[in-house]
């Protein structure tokens, strides 16, 4: 009987992208196919079959740990949360992004995979209070990168406080990309109330406002109310919304992206 590719040994060459994703958290297609002396064609077959195990996790440009530097168990399991919707909407957010353009990064897991799809050559700025987002700003060497201080909030992986507030105050984004709990047809909720200050600020940074959220967390409350649909300019999901968040949306004059 034959091995299935999944029950096959892992290759030399597999092993060797394991061990330097180890070390280094994320390395482009075309480093590997310059180290191997293999066409991206091969590598993109060797990182295919390593992602379908759950070793590794394919992104725009290349390839990363599944549990990267920077990530605590907890928030290394949300990531793996509905990973492709995520995914999905990262892509989609990407594809609004300038190649120079200065973007603001909210916590979360969401947030976190835009990160992650950022193409290697992002050129523009990034401003995060995301401790797993400023860990892989430090492989997007074209980029700049300004880091929000404050008090870290272990669970959620970012600073947050009076200092975050205060240090995004003098600054100015294109975009911020912000993650919620919930949405229902009276707005955009949070798990706590002591992130909204620094959520709000973040959005008061930037010239457009764009919520992610998959499709879990339509018609779903939160502790917290963050803000009603008019303070926001984008919803980016991964499914239609509901009729009801979809008729307040509108109504609010919300442009809604579907990623597929």
């Amino acid at each position: 009987m034959s091995i299935s590719s999944e029950e096959a040994p892992l290759t030399p060459r597999q092993r060797t992208i394991l061990d330097e994703l180890e070390r280094r958290g994320f390395i482009s297609t075309t480093d590997l196919a310059q180290t191997f002396s293999v066409s991206d064609m091969t590598v993109r077959r060797d990182t295919r079959q390593l992602s379908q195990r759950g070793l590794v996790r394919v992104v725009h440009g290349g390839v990363s740990a599944v549990d990267g530097a920077g990530q605590n168990a907890d928030f290394a399991a949300r990531v793996r949360e509905d990973a492709d919707g995520k995914q999905r909407v990262a892509r989609a957010c990407v594809s609004l992004i300038g190649e120079r353009d200065a973007i603001i990064l909210d916590a979360g897991t969401t947030t976190y995979q835009i990160a992650q799809e950022l193409p290697a050559l992002f050129a523009g700025t990034i401003i995060t209070h995301s401790a797993p987002a400023i860990q892989r700003c430090l492989q997007l060497t074209s980029a700049r990168t300004i880091c929000l201080g404050g008090e870290l909030l272990l669970d959620s992986q970012a600073f947050n406080g009076d200092m975050t507030v205060a240090a995004v105050a003098g600054l100015r984004a294109k975009t911020a990309f912000i993650g919620v709990s919930g949405i229902h047809d009276e707005g955009f909720y949070i798990e706590r109330d002591v992130e909204r200050a620094t959520k709000l600020a973040l959005m008061n940074s930037a010239e457009q406002v764009v919520v992610v959220a998959t499709r879990q967390k339509m018609l779903r409350y939160a502790l917290a109310r963050l803000a009603a649909f008019e303070a926001v300019d984008v919803l980016v999901t991964d499914a239609p919304p509901p009729r009801e968040i979809e008729a307040a949306l509108r109504a609010a004059s919300v442009n809604v992206i579907v990623a597929r």
